[in-house]
């Protein structure tokens, strides 16, 4: 009965989870844009507080391509964790259940990506797709790491 609860749960999480990440490719370039700049500017703020306006400037538009890009492999990080969870009951090697997670995850970058052709001023990047999907791998690594001291734990317990 737990395991099936816990299964509803990460199903409702990966779930949850894909929505989140439609309303982010939903949103105009423009919205989205401006709430990695904000990012961006804090982090130039603490970094490089003591440079001038225009030096500021410019690390903060060099500094939101990369938080861009993190942003695009974080959410899939957790992404691939969610999915993993689930795919774990069903599949018992953790190398299949891997494959299986970051294969789902790269189908859904690639969506995700043919969605945005539909947003104003939004386009779909190849290369955002290949962010996503180390984002996954990078995210199974640390799945793996979870899944097994969990499963040592149950086992021991």
């Amino acid at each position: 009965m737990k395991g099936k609860i816990l299964l509803c749960l990460s199903v409702i999480l990966v779930i949850l989870w894909m929505g989140v990440i439609f309303l982010f490719s939903a949103a105009p370039s423009d919205k989205s844009n401006a709430g990695s700049k904000r990012i961006a500017r804090f982090i130039v703020e603490k970094i490089h507080g003591d440079k001038s306006d225009a030096e500021k400037y410019n690390l903060t538009i060099k500094y939101n391509k990369v938080v861009r890009k993190i942003a695009h492999a974080s959410v899939y990080f957790i992404l691939v964790i969610f999915v993993s969870s689930v795919i774990c009951v069903f599949k018992k090697k953790l190398f299949v259940c891997n494959l299986i997670s970051v294969f789902f995850c790269f189908v859904y970058a690639c969506s995700d990506e043919i969605h945005q052709m539909f947003v104003m001023n939004r386009s779909p990047l190849f290369t955002d797709v290949l962010i996503d999907t180390f984002g996954a791998i990078v995210g199974c690594f640390v799945f793996n790491i979870i899944y097994g001291k969990v499963k040592k734990e149950v086992s021991i317990n």
